[in-house]
């Protein structure tokens, strides 16, 4: 009886520590990130990074882009015209529906003013434009369009205008869509344009000044990690947006088709939340670490000690090895005083064999004023005064051996005169004691 009482103790004893154990490593040992349950018809997360789906939700599923179809045809505006270039506005261009910039026939704007009609507030008139000025009609840039989206690698996408108007043979899928989204921001132009807030086109003459927002909440966030990106509209229960996030070296491209507008945003931020924990990142330099010296010009320090501004990871493909990650520090020339403590100086660049993964931000952490007039020769005030010290201990301690030796000038003219005394009192002695003797004989 005691034995089997003793062995219950023990049993229940090993259940609770076993209990016990369990709940303190679960955070240790994290389970996979599940997959989260989305509103959107169609999507797609990419990493850049590692080249991998992260997420995706019937990615050859044929669905409407809206206006998301203008990165197609923006891109194809930058790759074939000036930015500067006068573009009139035609009867057909102006005629268009759904147009926020209400251009007018015979308006006349830039292809840089019309790239951002697109980006920003999603002009439809804009879109027609751009295309009639890369193509000269709309039926060669429709062909232009599904032209360079097969050589993309879209086998499931067909455009029949530039605008992303509803049409039933005018379609994508969250794959293509990302092969094209990738495409597009990885060109500066129209990355600069599609993480815009705002811009301004300045009075034309058929219009007075236009100030243009942006669509995507995300960019007036600076913690989102959303840089750039387009949405697209027809109805509270008919949306889309195609975005490149960046955080902490994490390159991603996010597609949704098939949204509303209620869930789009909630969508976006439950893929980021799950990419973030599916993709591994190898932490390579803490945040706060020193990190050299940068010099500042005309400072009153002309050195200053500089900081990691964040934790820089590197993703890599799962088949790549840590040993492939090296990094590399460089200080911006041109820092020069006065300099706040926060500022950007320089950046750390991680490298993933050769190939740049990562920047992290290096700053300051003190203020630096101007310095005084030898700091334009790179001498800080410091030093200055430090020369300046030795130059007048150098000439107190010039000024006492000078007077050392004028002493002891004077001292041994003195002995020498002295000298010369003697031994002039002593030949006036021998005269007079020759003269006596003289005197005596």
């Amino acid at each position: 009886m005691y034995i089997r009482t003793g062995m219950k103790r023990i049993i229940v004893f090993a259940v609770m520590a076993a209990m016990v154990f369990t709940s303190q490593a679960s955070p240790v040992f994290a389970a996979k990130a599940s997959k989260p349950e989305i509103a959107a018809s169609g999507a797609i997360v990419y990493c850049q990074n590692t080249g991998e789906i992260v997420y995706s939700k019937n990615r050859e599923k044929k669905l409407e882009p809206f206006s998301v179809t203008k990165l197609m045809t923006v891109l194809l505006a930058v790759q074939n015209l000036p930015l500067d270039q006068e573009v009139t506005v035609s009867a057909k261009a102006a005629a268009q529906k759904e147009a926020s910039m209400n251009l007018k026939e015979g308006e006349i704007l830039t292809v840089q003013d019309l790239i951002y009609g697109c980006m920003l507030p999603s002009d439809n008139d804009a879109a027609y434009a751009l295309g009639e000025a890369v193509s000269g009609d709309m039926d060669s840039f429709t062909d232009l369009m599904n032209k360079t989206a097969e050589n993309i690698g879209c086998e499931n996408t067909h455009f029949t205008n530039p605008s992303g108007l509803r049409s039933k043979k005018h379609y994508t899928t969250a794959y293509d869509m990302m092969l094209i989204t990738k495409m597009a921001l990885s060109n500066d132009i129209v990355r600069k344009a599609a993480g815009s807030t705002s811009y301004t086109v300045e009075k034309t003459n058929k219009h007075k000044k236009r100030i243009l927002k942006t669509h995507i909440s995300f960019l007036k966030d600076p913690e989102s990690g959303v840089y750039a990106g387009k949405t697209g509209y027809w109805d509270d229960t008919n949306c889309s947006i195609a975005l490149g996030y960046r955080s902490d070296g994490l390159r991603l491209f996010i597609v949704l088709l098939g949204d509303t507008a209620e869930e789009r945003n909630n969508d976006v931020k439950k893929l980021i939340s799950y990419a973030k924990e599916k993709v591994e990142g190898v932490k390579v330099i803490g945040k706060d670490k020193e990190t050299g010296k940068v010099r500042i010009k005309h400072g009153a320090k002309t050195r200053l000690e500089t900081y990691t501004a964040e934790t820089g990871y590197a993703y890599l493909p799962k088949e790549a090895s840590e040993s492939l990650i090296a990094k590399k520090v460089t200080m911006n020339s041109d820092v020069t005083a006065p300099v706040k403590a926060g500022t950007v100086v320089g950046r750390l660049e991680i490298y993933a064999a050769d190939e740049l993964v990562n920047q992290v931000d290096l700053i300051v952490k003190e203020d630096v004023e101007a310095g005084w007039f030898p700091s334009y020769v790179g001498i800080s005030n410091t030093g200055t005064m430090i020369i300046c010290a030795c130059l007048i201990l150098f000439l107190l301690v010039f000024i006492w051996i000078s007077a050392v030796k004028a002493r002891y000038r004077r001292k041994k003219q003195r002995i020498r005169q002295r000298k010369i005394m003697e031994i002039a009192m002593e030949e006036m002695r021998r005269e007079q004691d020759y003269r006596e003797r003289d005197w005596h004989f």
